[in-house]
């Protein structure tokens, strides 16, 4: 073994201690940390939070690299009426993580923290000042049919959601295995935006969404201009008692900021996005969860280097072996380019392919609050570059939950 590759496999191993070192710290507050919760609610305050931390190393990518990154997540919710409540999310963090180096369509480590943090500031890597992510009242009417919210949100979880693909602190880390936007669809330029979304449950079997939100810059200014439109449907399915959610869904993004300018191939003038997906789960056993994503957007359109993706896979939970809080998760997917001559020369490549992410993770549930995952991820054309090598991300994710 050479001088560098020892530097390396030292540098692997110290930051692998570290992150144990954290996690055990984590896990040994965890009891005063249900103190102070305890005290928060007898004052009429509900709190949650997590502290989620990637340790991930890449081998075959433009730039190899072993990255640690964390972020911290806390929630306080009131009520303040019968019907509705107000709740006001904190978020904290430290690291890039892994993606900065990979060069992938698709990211690894999918976080909406970081993304929004680096967002509008590059070059930073010091993020541990927190923020407040989101600020909204909601409110629930017609004998709890329908909901109502309005403030700061996530809006790019308010769709697409998936039972068994939609929780990179619980789930698969990879953005493809999460949800479309960050992959297909732009996510909103501060990822965090003001927005109206409401929820009807027309029936038992079926859910109607509506949200209009504001992503254009900071999205505070002329909040009614450029508007970012998605509607969904979720038909609610109970196939021998065992529950299942197919959802469709449209947007349409009227953006015109520098950072998401959409340009019509055709004649360079500027236009509106449009996409639509659908995002199928199904518990098909005891304790076995599959599930489906597709999504496609307007490839008429300069920008849209990505024409689609789809995604499968797997969730099989412990009981089925004795381990009641540990998870086996397993998924493939495609990150599909948009095969227009122009966008194509735009990746700098002339051998082009569709990007394809595999993932595997065992979730080990160490307490009721603390797991530990160990994660795979395989990466072919990587970029959409057919020539590109291989590319290997191993993981480890410690969540702490609160």
């Amino acid at each position: 073994m050479n001088c560098s590759n020892r530097r390396d496999s030292h540098t692997k191993t110290l930051a692998l201690l570290g992150i144990t070192g954290i996690i055990l710290s984590w896990n040994a507050t965890s009891q005063a940390n249900e103190t102070v919760i305890d005290e928060f609610k007898s004052s009429g305050i509900d709190i949650s939070g997590g502290i989620t931390s990637f340790l991930q190393s890449s081998d075959g990518a433009p730039q190899n690299a072993t990255a640690l990154s964390y972020s911290l997540d806390l929630g306080f919710e009131a009520a303040v009426s019968e019907h509705g409540k107000v709740t006001i999310a904190l978020e904290a963090g430290d690291g890039k993580g892994i993606d900065a180096t990979l060069g992938s369509l698709s990211t690894a480590a999918y976080d909406p923290y970081l993304t929004n943090i680096t967002a509008s500031n590059p070059d930073s890597t010091n993020l541990v000042v927190p923020s407040v992510s989101q600020l909204y009242y909601e409110g629930d009417y017609s004998e709890e049919n329908l909901v109502a919210t309005i403030g700061k949100i996530d809006v790019n979880g308010m769709f697409d959601e998936n039972a068994y693909a939609n929780d990179e602190t619980d789930q698969f880390m990879s953005g493809i295995f999460v949800r479309s936007s960050g992959t297909d669809f732009a996510e909103l330029d501060q990822y965090y935006a003001p927005a109206v979304a409401l929820q009807y449950s027309a029936a038992k079997w079926v859910d109607l969404s509506f949200i209009a939100a504001n992503g254009n810059g900071d999205g505070f200014n002329d909040v009614f201009d450029y508007m970012y439109l998605v509607g969904q449907i979720n038909f609610k399915a109970n196939f021998r008692n065992r529950p299942g959610n197919y959802r469709f869904y449209a947007i349409s993004d009227h953006r015109r900021s520098a950072q998401t300018p959409f340009t019509k191939i055709s004649d360079g003038s500027k236009t509106s996005n449009t996409g639509w997906g659908l995002s199928f789960d199904q518990a098909v056993a005891d304790h076995v969860g599959l599930f489906a994503r597709y999504s496609s957007q307007d490839d008429g359109i300069a920008e849209n280097i990505v024409k689609s993706s789809w995604s499968l896979g797997t969730l099989l939970e412990g009981t089925l072996w004795g381990r009641d809080r540990d998870t086996i998760g397993i998924a493939y997917g495609s990150v599909n380019l948009n095969h227009k001559a122009d966008l194509v020369a735009a990746l700098g490549t002339s051998n082009n392919g569709d990007e394809t992410h595999t993932e595997a993770f065992y979730k080990f549930g160490v307490s009721r609050q603390f797991t530990l995952t160990v994660d795979v991820q395989v990466i072919n054309n990587n970029g959409g570059n057919a020539a590109a090598d291989t590319v290997t991300v191993a993981g480890l994710r410690g969540q702490l939950n609160f």
